[in-house]
């Protein structure tokens, strides 16, 4: 979905929401296609080669064993963006009651319990974009948080800190979209 899809969408929820025609999530983010297809592409550049050198390793009868280990995490990395690419459950959802996490937190994360929603500038900020979200220590250690170098959309930022990164590279939504959906209801009205 391109940014301007991304704002026609987050606009007719915000209108229907005001109308109180429809209570509908203000904004919901699902893995990036196009970014799951390059990787898929990118793994199965690195099998053909793996397989050409396990095959040249073969037929030349030199040992196998890094030939085979090249190729079996070649296949590996292949599975892992193929369900990656066909995966296309929300990862982050912006609604009225809070933030919700599918498969992170298994409750909506309430506004009032979110104590800093920042993006990354700089470097970080390259290829879509990185929002931190400070949350409540209790929320946080329920979180089952994915790992930055599997290439999941939200992961633990570095530090001791309650602090998730929502890595919007890999999702269908960039950073700036997101956080301006967010801003629609954080911070909460008693924290203004």
């Amino acid at each position: 979905m391109t940014a301007a899809a991304d704002k026609r969408q987050a606009a007719a929820a915000l209108a229907a929401a005001a109308l109180g025609k429809v209570k509908l999530p203000l904004l919901v983010v699902r893995r990036s296609r196009r970014h799951a297809g390059l990787g898929l592409l990118a793994g199965s550049i690195i099998f053909g080669f793996a397989v050409a050198v396990a095959w040249t390793a073969w037929r030349e009868g030199d040992a196998m064993v890094g030939a085979l280990i090249l190729l079996a995490v070649a296949a590996w990395y292949g599975v892992q963006t193929g369900q990656k690419f066909r995966d296309d459950s929300p990862k982050l959802i912006v609604e009225r009651a809070g933030l919700s996490l599918p498969g992170v937190a298994d409750a909506i994360i309430p506004w009032a319990r979110i104590g800093e929603v920042r993006i990354a500038t700089g470097f970080r900020a390259l290829g879509g974009g990185r929002i931190d979200i400070a949350l409540d220590p209790e929320i946080f250690v329920g979180l089952k948080l994915g790992q930055r170098w599997m290439g999941d959309p939200i992961v633990k930022r570095g530090g001791l800190s309650p602090v998730i990164s929502i890595l919007a590279a890999s999702l269908d939504a960039n950073a700036r979209t997101i956080l301006d959906a967010v801003r629609q209801f954080w911070p909460p009205e008693e924290a203004r």
